[in-house]
């Protein structure tokens, strides 16, 4: 089985660096409800964001759930699985990328992650994946329209994606979802 995952707010935890940007710009915390940031932050937030993106923070940027990285290591321990890491980040950083996901306790090899340019659904058609976790409204339409099976993450802290939820298979988080998907099959994590 082929499964690919995106990174942040599937695997990572983006409000730290969210909050961090606001706090820089000195403007109050507001959550993201749109995908398209330049939309609804203020310049300045944006331009913190993109410097924090390029900062060594991303190596420090926390997982949603700390058994995430146990259970991946199991995943792509099994010989039966082929477990790619793809992400769509505005700055291209493979390197830091794997750095960051083998920092998190994630045993991937470099040849599991793409961070690269183009269009994640591009990629995620020819990657081919059985599933693919996202939580990107763009990126699930995209899959869906290029036929990559995509089962998105949605919960409280993705407002820009509930509009969705009434069309693709939608979990709160990864570790749910990989539960209630099969392809997690153990009852030993909590």
């Amino acid at each position: 089985m082929r499964i690919s995952f995106d990174l942040d707010d599937v695997i990572f935890n983006l409000n730290p660096i969210n909050m961090l940007a606001f706090e820089r710009a000195g403007i109050p915390y507001v959550r993201q409800t749109s995908w398209n940031i330049d939309e609804i932050y203020d310049e300045s937030v944006c331009k913190n964001l993109v410097e924090l993106w390029g900062d060594d923070l991303l190596y420090r940027m926390p997982v949603l759930d700390t058994k995430i990285p146990h259970m991946l290591n199991v995943l792509m321990a099994r010989p039966d699985m082929e477990i790619f890491f793809v992400t769509e980040r505005r700055m291209k950083q493979p390197e830091k990328t794997y750095r960051q996901l083998r920092n998190a306790g994630i045993k991937c090899n470099r040849d599991q992650v793409y961070d690269k340019i183009g269009f994640k659904s591009d990629i995620l058609r020819e990657l081919k994946p059985d599933i693919h976790f996202d939580d990107s409204p763009l990126v699930i339409k995209g899959c869906l329209d290029k036929g990559v099976p995509v089962v998105m993450i949605s919960n409280n802290l993705t407002l820009y994606n509930h509009h969705l939820r009434p069309y693709v298979e939608h979990y709160p988080n990864l570790r749910t979802a990989l539960i209630q998907k099969g392809v997690y099959k153990t009852g030993k994590i909590r």
